[in-house]
């Protein structure tokens, strides 16, 4: 079995959700200024970073090959450590949870 990676997003009202996944996929900015934009797939043992998130951008956790939760988000951070990810934005919207 592969290793899991722990999942957590936060809003200023707390957490909106948590998980244990295989990835998380993610809409980053590409400099500070704002421009541009890419995706960034996470997976167990990446390497701890900071990134900023685009404005609008989407979220998705991956469990087995199958999505369990996706949403946009208002701009905002996520830390990505080796072992797990947390997402701070000021709002999530459009959430959606898998009934695994």
């Amino acid at each position: 079995m592969a290793e899991k990676l722990f999942f957590r997003l936060l809003t200023p009202m707390g957490e909106v959700f948590s998980c244990t996944c295989d990835g998380v996929d993610l809409t980053a900015k590409d400099d500070a200024s704002g421009h541009g934009g890419g995706s960034l797939g996470i997976r167990r043992g990446h390497l701890p970073a900071a990134a900023a998130l685009e404005e609008g951008g989407s979220l998705r956790c991956m469990a087995e090959g199958k999505p369990v939760f996706s949403c946009r988000v208002r701009g905002g951070f996520a830390r990505i450590g080796r072992e797990e990810v947390t997402v701070l934005t000021p709002e999530a919207a459009e959430v959606w949870k898998s009934e695994r």
